[in-house]
């Protein structure tokens, strides 16, 4: 398939390799200690293994930047819970970050089980890098394929990342409303907060869909826009289809949050 190619900004390019390199630095790490390896363990526990599979991509009755497209995937793991603050807070202290919002954590929703927030796109994908690093695994964030697949519980044909796929009177009543992560039912893959918790950075940056069938499609080299996709927005129907709020890469001001993948074709052990 063949792409046409916008420049970046080399100033900016140059600005974020300089980055990741220093918070992917093992040098200036700190060791951390059993309860912060503890930490490590749990986010390591908490990733669910997604069968690969093909699906249909999109859904043409919501929005015409969601035209449907048949995409195979191989198989891999997902964090069942958006990264919390305080598996954000330990990657900070680990490699002498600045702390994320470091202003607003007498909010309520600024608690260590809440989703993170306050980090650019290069700092979240840094996270799931160094998450990777530390246990020996290939993390990164995911590919919009990626998200929506186990959003859908591997391509259901559903409007929500819901135990039922739909919001429901009573049940959800508080959707959107700011919560420690899993605070409601997961879907049926066992994934939390898909829809209804933050909004989440995903690898790829905008572009349009393809009408070809697809394998394991990437969007994080090849760039249309200077725009990175974000799913799961607090919508009220098709919350698992939705990509409106794509964002600089470089904005950490959003309200934006992220989980990781493992690009490993095997279950982790």
């Amino acid at each position: 398939m063949k792409n046409l190619m916008f420049p970046i900004d080399p100033i900016r390019k140059i600005s974020s390799v300089l980055f990741i390199c220093f918070a992917l630095s093992c040098n200036s790490q700190k060791n951390p200690t059993p309860e912060q390896e503890q930490v490590l363990e749990t986010a390591k526990a908490n990733f669910v293994f997604v069968e690969g599979g093909t699906f249909i991509m999109g859904n043409n009755d919501y929005h015409y930047t969601t035209l449907e497209h048949q995409v195979t995937l191989d198989s891999y793991s997902i964090s069942k819970y958006e990264t919390t603050l305080k598996e954000f807070d330990l990657y900070t202290e680990l490699n002498n970050l600045e702390l994320a919002y470091p202003n607003y954590r007498n909010q309520e929703d600024m608690g260590p089980d809440y989703g993170a927030i306050g980090m650019n796109w290069y700092q979240a994908q840094s996270y799931c890098q160094w998450l990777g690093k530390q246990l020996n695994l290939p993390i990164d964030l995911p590919t919009e394929a990626q998200w929506e697949y186990a959003a859908r519980s591997r391509g259901l044909d559903v409007e929500h990342a819901t135990d039922s796929g739909l919001l429901e009177g009573g049940v959800d009543d508080n959707y959107a409303t700011d919560k420690p992560v899993g605070s409601y039912e997961p879907n049926p893959l066992g994934l939390y907060d898909m829809s209804g918790g933050r909004p989440e950075w995903t690898n790829d940056w905008l572009v349009g869909y393809s009408k070809n069938t697809l394998v394991n499609p990437r969007y994080d080299t090849i760039q249309y826009y200077d725009k990175k996709v974000i799913r799961g927005w607090h919508t009220l129907r098709y919350s698992v289809y939705d990509r409106s709020g794509t964002r600089d890469p470089d904005n950490d001001g959003s309200g934006v949050g992220f989980r990781c993948v493992c690009n490993q074709k095997t279950p982790i052990e």
